[in-house]
């Protein structure tokens, strides 16, 4: 084995490391992502991009375009935001919405 054959092996080992470590884990969490948008009911907890807890109060699905999506956050603010701006659900109870209705309750 020459330098040239063993400079091609270890490039592409570099290749095959940085798509396992970096580039997979990535679409994975796209994916699961995506699924979870997917799923978003009336009710739910959620975080955005941007960083906002809000509960989810409407959702609108037209015929041509992205999904729009009514937030509460709290204190009786509501934004309209794309579905892609939703990070994540959260767990019941996180949002200030909800701490607000908990206090309420007292």
């Amino acid at each position: 084995m020459n330098a040239a054959e063993l400079g091609f092996i270890v490039i592409v080992g570099v290749i095959i490391v940085f798509y396992l470590v970096i580039l997979r884990p990535q679409q994975v969490e796209q994916k699961r992502q995506q699924l979870d948008i997917k799923k978003l009911q009336i009710g739910d907890e959620v975080l955005t991009t941007s960083g906002f807890l809000a509960t989810v109060k409407d959702i609108h699905i037209p015929e041509a375009g992205p999904v729009q999506i009514v937030l509460d956050l709290g204190n009786g603010v509501e934004v309209h935001a794309l579905a892609s701006a939703i990070a994540q659900r959260v767990a019941e109870g996180q949002t200030v919405y909800s701490y607000n209705r908990r206090e309420e309750g007292r």
